[in-house]
């Protein structure tokens, strides 16, 4: 079994990259739940919500 790295203490990364870890997942699943909730208006024949990612770049 290959040896632990001095960093991990008793098999936990460090509190930093769980903190990073965790916040890139948190914005992951915000932006996949955007999305599904786009592609249901879309299919039910709205869309209102084409012109969002537009108002963000300014257009």
């Amino acid at each position: 079994m290959p040896e632990q790295s001095s960093a991990w203490s008793q098999g936990n990364p460090p509190a930093t990259f769980e903190k990073l870890w965790r916040g890139l997942i948190l914005i992951a699943a915000i932006h996949l739940g955007g999305m599904t909730i786009n592609l249901i208006a879309q299919m039910l024949g709205y869309n209102g919500l084409d012109g969002i990612p537009a108002k963000f770049l300014g257009l």
